[in-house]
């Protein structure tokens, strides 16, 4: 009795599954959005700013969609298309390259989103969402990854490790302009983690790239004035 009382909870609990479970091991095809090869929870938007890749007139995201189902021998096309009432960005914002495809024998594959820089990324930011479709050789995953968004801008905002002691010791007052230049001198925008002794050596580096900008004739200014390393840098 009670064996059959547990094969009967079992039973429940798999009728009970989500309206969109998928028909794992049958022989129908499925394709969803990912943010990693290995991951299967619902997929979270991308944030992307032009501000951390200077000078920059365009980029490429690879957004990444899985299978769930057999490999195929074949090339299988897989048709996604923009969600425009869910998309502030303009049509000269991005390109969807296409035809897009799940390439044969892979579980997993990439399509290749082109963003592109403009000024007005300078003062706002801008969504894009992307939607599978279903096609005849492919039904869609789970609910969560049937649409990603991508959010782009060219905006920078204070990062949590320039603190107080990093304006103190090393970088001196922080300002958006001064953060720019020094992504642009080092070509690091997240120190989180670094050692006082690596923080100096980009102090340094950024001491020495105004330097040479200023022997060219080139003028650091932001709202704070002249724009320098913290004093207290030895």
């Amino acid at each position: 009795m009670k064996h059959f009382y547990l094969i009967t909870l079992l039973g429940c609990w798999l009728m009970s599954c989500k309206k969109d479970a998928v028909e794992v091991f049958g022989g129908t095809s499925y394709v969803y959005f990912a943010n990693h090869p290995g991951d299967s929870s619902d997929v979270k938007p991308i944030e992307y700013s032009f501000a951390f890749h200077p000078g920059a007139n365009k980029d490429t995201i690879p957004l990444l969609i899985k299978l769930i189902g057999r490999l195929s021998n074949d090339d299988r096309p897989v048709e996604v298309a923009v969600d425009a009432s869910n998309t502030t960005a303009l049509s000269g914002d991005y390109e969807l390259p296409g035809p897009n495809a799940l390439r044969a024998r892979h579980a997993w594959d990439t399509i290749a989103l082109v963003l592109h820089n403009s000024d007005r990324l300078k003062t706002g930011k801008f969504k894009l969402r992307l939607l599978l479709h279903e096609t005849e050789l492919f039904r869609l995953g789970p609910s969560g990854n049937r649409h990603i968004d991508i959010t782009f801008s060219d905006m920078i905002a204070r990062p949590a490790w320039w603190n107080q002691d990093m304006e103190q010791l090393f970088l001196g007052a922080y300002s958006d302009t001064k953060y720019r230049l020094f992504i642009e001198a080092t070509g690091i925008a997240d120190l989180t983690g670094v050692t006082g002794t690596e923080r100096r050596a980009y102090a340094i580096i950024f001491r020495d790239f105004l330097a040479r900008g200023r022997e060219n004739g080139e003028v650091y200014v932001d709202e704070n004035g002249q724009i320098n390393v913290s004093p207290n840098l030895l």
